[in-house]
């Protein structure tokens, strides 16, 4: 019977067919398969070279918005990382460049042009 594994007590306890004794992840099968350093027996992101880059408990490799702590806030399907308006899912719907989370007139484009306190979407007397 001879020891493939002579130094490795275990015998290739991953199975990879690479001694432990020379195996730099020697319980990780994959070997370190998003390739970040960290054994996939200790990686909580084993798939995921970035290991969760915005610390949202998601890892990457399944977090449909991997940038964006807050994963698309408003639900407009647009991550927060990159929607110009991240808590308004209508996107200035009246274009005048103030997203509806802060607009006062959300859907008055002149926000109020009389300055009469009453947005001209909803004003009779513009």
């Amino acid at each position: 019977d001879v020891d493939s594994c002579k130094y490795d007590a275990e015998n290739d306890a991953d199975g990879d067919l690479i001694c432990g004794d020379v195996d730099s992840c020697q319980y990780d099968a994959e070997n370190d398969a998003d390739g970040d350093v960290v054994c996939g027996d200790v990686d909580s992101c084993e798939y995921d070279a970035e290991n969760d880059a915005d610390v949202d408990l998601i890892c990457g490799d399944v977090d449909s918005c991997k940038y964006d702590p807050e994963n698309d806030a408003d639900g407009d399907n647009i991550c927060g990382d990159v929607d110009s308006c991240q808590y308004d899912a209508e996107h200035d719907t009246d274009a005048d460049a103030i997203c509806g989370d802060v607009d006062s007139c959300e859907y008055d484009a002149e926000n109020d042009a009389d300055v009469d306190l009453i947005c001209g979407d909803v004003d009779s007397c513009k």
